[in-house]
């Protein structure tokens, strides 16, 4: 029987594990998974604290429908009426700008008449349309790519702060290749942005979808009925009994005849045929610089970014104004100490007890790094004094909840996809190992979910490959 040692119990582990069992008996091997976290806590940066009817996402929101992934994963769980999706209401968004909040324009008509950007800004945007094609092969930064095809003002308004509500990043170090591939492939594909949406919405209308297509994410946001760390919790428990192992950390990978032997910080020797590594980059570095160590230096190399999550709850009738929709995001040029603001009980309907709502604010990031460092109270202060100016809550909650992430989100800056292609290159010399996790090919849950079955064919492959 093959032995394979999943290192990480994040999401990116858990679905390898399961990814692994299930391609393995599709294929008629035989395989014994173990997997390996050091956390007491399964699930990585995905946990849901449920404290006096509240339920305040630590880490991840959600996921979006546009891909399949997550959902397929749910219905192998046979756990499809744990879903819970979005609220209808919650397709509203805002961007605080000007001082004020505005909703984010949802079609063309509502863009024209949006006062988000101003005639000038719109006509740059506009302008789009007839600018000539990028240098295809380029590794663009998103603030350079967006000041050349639709401006300063764009690039402040609206892609600032989606950069900073989806990777708590800079986009003017964020490679546009790496973070939002689907805006490249429309302008290499079709000669510019809006080009590429006019002909998506006219292939989408030729199929019998209707609506406006766009560059962004799309799709609808869903999580499962008691938060997102639910999803960690069925995956835990549909592996065999004995394939977890949490509170055990993997110190050391030495290579072990063809194959490879794992010691854990409990003095335990784990022998394998193949090692999936489902950890941060920065784990996965110190793990492997002792077999290559031009492989230590590029995993280490990728940079993440701090962050606090803080919770608020309120008494519904305290608020001056209604929360209906998703929440708001805010540019870096208005100088505000937050990054934005969740409706947590807006967007999906159990989040807070009748009478209460809930809001998460993001703090910190490659914006303002230093704020994670404040104790509890001060960013709990902090983020009161940031909704009393933006959305006039002057009235003292009735929960809190302060989560801090020293090394939050991984950044894939210019330059990553060299970078990964090396990795992938010196990882396929030592054989036997394998890479997951969110560091290298997208940061969201189906991103995770999407290359777990990659990763487990990968590893059957490897095991096969052996064998003949």
């Amino acid at each position: 029987m093959a032995k394979v040692v999943v290192i990480g119990g994040g999401l990116s582990g858990l679905a390898a594990a399961r990814a692994v069992l299930d391609e393995a008996r599709s294929r008629g091997v035989a395989v014994q998974v173990s997997l390996l976290e050091r956390d007491a806590v399964l699930g990585g940066k995905i946990r849901t604290s449920r404290e006096d009817g509240f339920v305040c996402e630590e880490g991840p929101n959600g996921f979006l429908d546009n891909k399949p992934a997550t959902l397929a994963l749910v219905e192998r769980l046979e756990a499809r009426p744990r879903l819970l999706k979005s609220e209808d209401g919650a397709r509203r968004r805002y961007v605080f700008t000007g001082g004020a909040l505005k909703p984010l324009p949802e079609d063309p008509m509502s863009f024209v008449l949006s006062d988000i950007l101003s005639i000038r800004g719109k006509l740059r945007l506009a302008a789009e349309m007839f600018l000539p094609q990028g240098t295809a092969g380029v590794d663009e930064s998103v603030a350079q790519f967006v000041r050349r095809r639709l401006g300063d003002e764009a690039l402040d308004k609206l892609i600032d702060p989606m950069s900073a509500g989806i990777y708590a990043g800079d986009p003017a170090v964020m490679s546009l290749a790496s973070c939002f591939p689907k805006v490249t492939m429309l302008e290499q594909q079709f000669g510019g942005l809006l080009k590429g949406m006019l002909a998506m919405q006219k292939m989408a209308k030729a199929a019998g979808r209707e609506g406006p297509q766009s560059a962004g994410p799309g799709g609808v946001l869903w999580s499962m009925r008691s938060g997102t760390a639910e999803l960690i919790d069925l995956l835990a428990a549909s592996l065999p009994e004995g394939t977890v192992q949490a509170g055990t950390a993997a110190e050391e990978l030495e290579r072990f005849g063809a194959s490879w032997r794992v010691r854990t910080a409990d003095g335990r020797d784990l022998d394998a045929d193949a090692v999936a590594l489902a950890t941060p980059a920065y784990d996965a570095a110190r793990l492997l610089r002792g077999r290559d160590e031009r492989l230590g230096e590029l995993l280490y190399a990728v940079p993440y970014v701090p962050a606090a999550v803080v919770c608020v709850g309120y008494v519904a009738e305290q608020l001056t104004r209604p929360l209906d929709g998703f929440g708001f995001l805010i540019p870096r040029s208005e100088g505000r100490r937050i990054l934005g603001s969740l409706w947590s009980s807006s967007i999906f309907a159990n989040r807070a007890p009748s009478g209460r709502v809930l809001l998460t604010q993001i703090v910190g990031g490659a914006r303002n790094p230093e704020l994670v460092d404040l104790d509890d109270g001060e960013l709990l202060q902090l983020v009161r004094d940031e909704l009393s100016w933006t959305l006039g809550i002057r009235a003292e909650p009735c929960y809190t909840k302060v989560v801090r992430w020293a090394r939050a989100i991984p950044q894939y800056v210019v330059g990553h996809g060299q970078r990964l292609a090396e990795i992938q290159q010196r990882v396929g010399r030592l054989g036997g190992l394998f890479l997951g996790g969110n560091a290298y090919h997208g940061i969201s849950i189906n991103d995770c979910t999407h290359h777990a079955p990659i990763l487990a064919g990968q590893v059957l492959d490897g095991l096969q490959g052996a064998t003949q």
